[in-house]
């Protein structure tokens, strides 16, 4: 009962004061006062375009990022932006086939029903440490019950694209470990693994197979014959309705071993072949894949590029319905022989991860890091609040992620969040380079890019201002789903910019690889200490097994979330204008009253206490200085 419960207070505020009521000007980040964030400084190398938010400049370059032409998706957004909040709300509630009940239930025979509710951790192969083996033994030596899942991003041979271009799921790149090493994570974490449904290597046995026999390869209808699916050449018309990923028609032209050529679908780089799962061999691929996959250990399996496997012409070539159910209806029969989940990946307007959501389907939450990032600039979580209402609640909740913050997820919500202020947000900012999707112009007979997400680490995103990014994770512990931690957040990255001018790629702004003596380095941060303790609490109240609500008929500057499980509670109280926040549970023994935990975090004072209610205190002194800039 109630009056057995103790009330637990965390609050977290600053002891320096604010020079600004929410963001200072985006800096980069050198030998300087931050350089306890990682990576390390910048050595003068930086030539990325950083524009101050304080500075009124509007950016020179922001035409070439929000395009004037008209994308094909804009009638369908449009009519999105004459849905308000009350109408998007009656999708959750009242459709005929809502969204599943969050039930977390251990002994359900449902494989979604049996992932913990707890916090995850995603991360490379060899992102910590270099290899599997080393991974495990830092999870299990040094974040001990704050990590209870992990994603295991590609450990496949691969071609290209950090894992992404895989050559077989059947297994491991030695250079990660073995297979033994992927089972002994799963016997302690709830494992996530990798599928690409759209594409493999073309240094795939299967590949290569039909480069060398052809038309007579049993690969033969696992590749997409360009010329055939169109009958010849697409017209300008098809052209402009497909949405692709890089700035030509998604088609390579190959060199086969007789000597002749073969125009075959390519949505993305040239090390990333599309197969057609629809077909008897894609079929098979497919299966025997998750097969392989659910043999060793997983328990949900990401279905990486899943919206581009669908190909019809006439379409947008991307999630077409009914294919889509179709294809996933067999693929989760597949799983399922292996008490696995799917995981579907989508960065799109957010009613494609409700219509997922709703036939019982995982899905991220691509839309809450712009969404918050919003909140915390015009001091405002209305627009937020709206979305922690309607949005999916059999979800991954992500700030960040091995790809970066989505805008595609979060323009279809117009009535939750104005594109204008959107644009302020991640032009002066980020500053960062986004990736682009593309569409075809028939007028100039040339593709035209538009972001689809953006490149930088969440904390650097924040500024380096760790009161702000413990804000930012304490929302997503309490927005509803499953929430998951890149590896580069839970050590408060900042932007590598060497990695980028290194590789070439904006992608590795935010993929620094750690050795064990850095990962432990970053451990002993202020802010990483805090993110720990939150990350545990998080794991252990029993209210995250329970529904969630969100507070209406609040201030505009205030969000209230409360997840609540029989006995059991947890509130969270936030101010997007003052930057704080408490969280107000039940707990402890007997009705001894009040356990108080105050973190406080500035450049003078990096101490944690602790207040049982009678009064004495038991303080916790960090001395390494803590990353501030307020």
């Amino acid at each position: 009962m109630m009056s057995e419960a103790c009330v637990v207070y965390l609050h977290l505020s600053p002891v320096c004061r604010a020079s600004r009521a929410a963001f200072l000007p985006f800096q980069p980040f050198g030998a300087s006062a931050c350089s306890a964030g990682r990576p390390g400084p910048l050595n003068g190398k930086r030539k990325l375009n950083l524009t101050s938010c304080d500075s009124g400049n509007n950016g020179n370059n922001s035409s070439s990022r929000f395009s004037s032409f008209d994308d094909p998706d804009d009638t369908d957004t449009a009519e999105m932006g004459d849905t308000d909040a009350t109408e998007l709300r009656h999708v959750q509630e009242a459709d005929e086939n809502p969204f599943p009940k969050r039930n977390f239930n251990e002994d359900s025979k449902d494989p979604l029903e049996q992932l913990k509710n707890q916090v995850q951790l995603s991360c490379y192969g060899d992102s910590i440490g270099g290899d599997l083996k080393a991974l495990k033994s830092f999870l299990d030596t040094n974040v001990k019950g704050a990590i209870s899942g992990l994603h295991l991003l590609p450990i496949y041979p691969s071609s290209g694209d950090g894992g992404f271009a895989p050559l077989t799921y059947q297994d491991v790149d030695p250079r990660f470990g073995t297979w033994e090493d992927v089972k002994a994570l799963g016997a302690e974490y709830d494992l996530q693994m990798e599928c690409m449904v759209n594409h493999i290597s073309p240094a795939s046995k299967e590949f290569q197979d039909y480069l060398a026999k052809g038309d007579e390869s049993e690969y033969r209808d696992l590749f997409i014959d360009w010329n055939k699916l169109w009958g010849g050449e697409p017209t300008d018309e098809q052209l402009q309705l497909i949405r692709t990923r890089k700035p030509e028609a998604p088609v390579i032209e190959v060199d086969m071993k007789d000597g002749s050529k073969k125009k075959l679908w390519c949505t993305f780089g040239p090390q990333q072949i599309d197969i057609n799962p629809f077909t008897k061999p894609g079929m098979k691929f497919m299966l025997d894949s998750l097969r392989s996959l659910g043999t060793r250990g997983a328990k949900l399996i990401r279905l990486d590029a899943f919206g581009y496997a669908t190909k019809t012409p006439g379409t947008r070539c991307f999630f077409q319905e009914p294919e889509v159910w179709h294809l996933l209806k067999d693929l989760e029969v597949a799983a399922r022989e292996h008490n696995t989940g799917l995981l579907c990946e989508v960065h799109e307007e957010y009613e494609t991860n409700i219509k997922l959501a709703k036939q019982g389907y995982f899905v991220y939450d691509f839309a809450l890091p712009l969404l918050l990032l919003h909140a915390f600039t015009f001091h405002s979580a209305e627009n937020l609040a709206n979305w922690l209402r309607i949005c999916p609640r059999r979800q991954i909740t992500v700030l960040d992620t091995h790809d970066g913050m989505g805008i595609d997820d979060i323009s279809g919500l117009a009535p939750v969040v104005s594109v204008d202020e959107l644009s302020d947000v991640v032009e002066h900012r980020l500053g960062c380079s986004p990736n682009f999707k593309y569409f075809y112009n028939p007028e100039t007979k040339a593709y035209q890019g538009r972001p689809h997400q953006y490149n930088c680490t969440y904390y650097s995103a924040l500024g380096g201002n760790a009161r702000h990014y413990l804000l930012a994770r304490a929302i997503q512990f309490f927005t509803p789903g499953i929430p998951m931690v890149y590896y580069v957040g839970l050590f408060a990255g900042l932007n590598d910019y060497d990695a980028v001018l290194e590789s070439g790629s904006g992608r590795d702004i935010n993929r620094h690889k750690y050795s064990e003596e850095e990962a432990k380095e970053a451990l002993q941060q202020p802010v990483v200490k805090t993110l720990l303790d939150l990350c545990k609490f998080r794991n252990t109240h029993q209210a995250f097994m329970g529904q969630v609500t969100v507070v209406e008929g609040l201030e505009p500057h205030q969000l209230e979330v409360t997840w609540s499980n029989g006995d059991h509670s947890a509130t969270l109280r936030a101010d997007v204008k003052g930057m704080a926040f408490e969280i107000l549970a039940t707990g402890g023994k007997g009705a001894a009253g009040m356990r108080t935990i105050q973190y406080q975090i500035g450049s003078e004072d990096c101490s944690a206490a602790q207040s049982n209610g009678n009064g004495k205190s038991a303080g916790v002194q960090w001395t390494q200085q803590e990353v501030c800039h307020v």
